[in-house]
């Protein structure tokens, strides 16, 4: 059952629903809160203790995603919460070319290595995204952790 789930998850189209924003208890929030609060804690004390690059490394931790899949998982099943993961890992792929790109760029002119790194990024995330779902590997992926289960 699960994973004709899986299957028919990766074929819906994307969009927004405001009415899912409203089914969000005020405990979700608090505990979305509570995790990010404590990454960025820990990115502060490694900061202080190794110096502000280090501690930097800490702040590119996509802070409520932890909180937030296992908050799925719970509410709306492995498959919502797998779905979830996937993205985070396309997102966490292109923040690492907004990186890159600010790495290389920065020390020529500023205003424009921060531009040029969101358009890596846009470009690297949603470049990606596509990719996955043109190619049908959101499919793949989908079938080899049901099969696991």
């Amino acid at each position: 059952m699960e994973g004709r789930e899986l299957l028919k998850d990766d074929r819906q189209p994307v969009g927004f629903r405001w009415s899912k924003i409203r089914s969000v208890k005020p405990k979700e929030l608090g505990i979305r809160f509570l995790f990010g609060s404590g990454i960025a804690v820990v990115a502060a004390i490694a900061g202080m203790v190794a110096g502000p690059r280090f501690g930097g490394l800490f702040l590119a931790f996509p802070a409520i995603l932890p909180a937030s899949l296992t908050l799925i998982e719970k509410k709306e099943g492995t498959s919502k919460a797998w779905a979830d993961a996937s993205g985070g890992v396309l997102g966490a792929l292109g923040l690492t070319a907004f990186a890159a790109t600010a790495v290389l760029l920065l020390p020529w002119n500023p205003v424009y290595a921060l531009l040029l790194a969101l358009a890596a990024w846009a470009i690297t995330s949603m470049g990606l995204y596509l990719l996955f779902r043109v190619t049908g590997l959101f499919l793949l992926q989908d079938r080899l952790v049901s099969r696991d289960r």
